[in-house]
C-alpha cells in the first residue's frame, strides 16, 4: 500500500514540473536570417518568454507540487528562470543582429 502511494506521488509530482524550454542562444543561420525572419522570430520568443514567465511564482502546478513534493517548487521556480534566462540572451542575440541588418542606413 505505501508503495503504490508513493509511486502516485512521484507519478503526480513529476507530471507537474515544468519542461526543458531553454533554448540556445547562437544557432546556425542567425547570420543569414532576412529581416523579416528576424522580426518573426524575436516575436515569436516574446510569446515564449511570456509563456516561461507564467510558470514561475503561484501556479496550478507549484500549488499541487507543494501539496504533494515541496521540493518540486524549488525545481519548477529554477527550470523556469533558466527557460526565461536561455530565452532573453536569445532575444539580445538576435536583436544585435536585426539591429546590424535591418536598422542600418
Amino acid at each position: 500500500m505505501k508503495r503504490m502511494l508513493l509511486c502516485a506521488c512521484v507519478v503526480i509530482g513529476l507530471s507537474g514540473c515544468v519542461t526543458n524550454r531553454a533554448i540556445q542562444t547562437v544557432q546556425i543561420g542567425d547570420e543569414g536570417k532576412s529581416c523579416a525572419q528576424l522580426k518573426a522570430e524575436l516575436s515569436d520568443l516574446g510569446v515564449r518568454f511570456q509563456d516561461a514567465k507564467d510558470d514561475s511564482g503561484i501556479t496550478g502546478k507549484n500549488v499541487g507540487l507543494a501539496l504533494v513534493f515541496w521540493p518540486g517548487i524549488i525545481v519548477n521556480e529554477v527550470r523556469a528562470n533558466k527557460n526565461q534566462e536561455s530565452i532573453d540572451a536569445r532575444v539580445s542575440h538576435l536583436t544585435i543582429i536585426y539591429n546590424q541588418k535591418c536598422l542600418a542606413d
